[in-house]
């Protein structure tokens, strides 16, 4: 039988061996195969956030665009409203489609020569005050003439009852996504009413740019502009190769 002294010396020795050859290499390559894929993950985490990021950019960017067009459009076709109500109210109250004078308070001493309430934009007149064309909606080509807004009675459409000229409102030289939201929300159909004339020579009066306007805004200058009081057309303009866009409305119809 093992004495007491035997048997703790014989424990001392088994507690007291030492590892098994090569057992410590092992634990320090399997720590650093676990830092390996930490550090992988972390890469992949890192790509797939700036990923997302970025989507999510394009995402808000592309959402705030439409929303800028939208407003854009909104305002234009308020615009014109807006004029339309006043000038109606200025008809009713006396006031004839020929008496009406277009004169700007950029054009003094004109604009305050007595008398004053046939004038659309006098205080005494229609007291209309427009706002310019907002800023992304314009897409210039042309400085003849330039984009902004145009209003006169310089040309009669045929499609109208009588052979007497109109009066339209023109947003000159718009964008492609602007006219087309402006459609949508007037006609019900995005498209672009296409013209086969420059669009100035049918909307805009020639005493402002370099050419002239015919007698009559023929059926077949935009045939799908027909019966159609307000819309967005697209036609050829001086310069080769390049469109414009323009927003019509008329005001008055004869």
């Amino acid at each position: 039988m093992m004495n007491t002294s035997r048997k703790s010396a014989l424990f001392a020795c088994f507690s007291a061996r030492p590892a098994a050859p090569g057992s410590t290499g092992v634990r320090a390559a399997e720590a650093g195969n676990a830092m390996i894929y930490i550090l992988i993950a972390i890469i992949l985490f890192g790509a797939l956030t700036f990923i997302l990021a970025r989507q999510t950019d394009q995402s808000e960017g592309g959402s705030l665009s439409t929303e800028r067009t939208e407003i854009a459009a909104t305002q234009i076709i308020q615009t014109s409203m807006q004029l339309k109500q006043a000038v109606d109210q200025m008809l009713y109250s006396g006031s004839k489609p020929d008496d009406l004078n277009f004169v700007t308070p950029d054009d003094e001493p004109a604009f305050s020569a007595a008398p004053n309430h046939h004038k659309v934009f006098h205080p005494a007149g229609g007291g209309v005050i427009i706002n310019p064309l907002p800023a992304q909606a314009i897409n210039q080509v042309s400085n003849d003439p330039p984009a902004r807004w145009y209003i006169g009675r310089f040309i009669n459409i045929e499609w109208t009852n009588t052979a007497q000229q109109e009066v339209i409102m023109t947003a000159h030289q718009i964008s492609e996504p602007v006219c087309r939201a402006i459609n949508q929300r007037l006609l019900g159909n995005p498209t672009p009413l296409p013209a086969t004339v420059n669009p100035r020579s049918i909307l805009i009066s020639g005493s402002v740019y370099s050419a002239a306007n015919p007698v009559t805004w023929l059926n077949t200058n935009c045939p799908t502009c027909q019966d159609k009081i307000a819309g967005c057309l697209v036609g050829p303009s001086e310069v080769p190769g390049a469109n414009i866009y323009s927003f019509y409305s008329v005001i008055v119809s004869r």
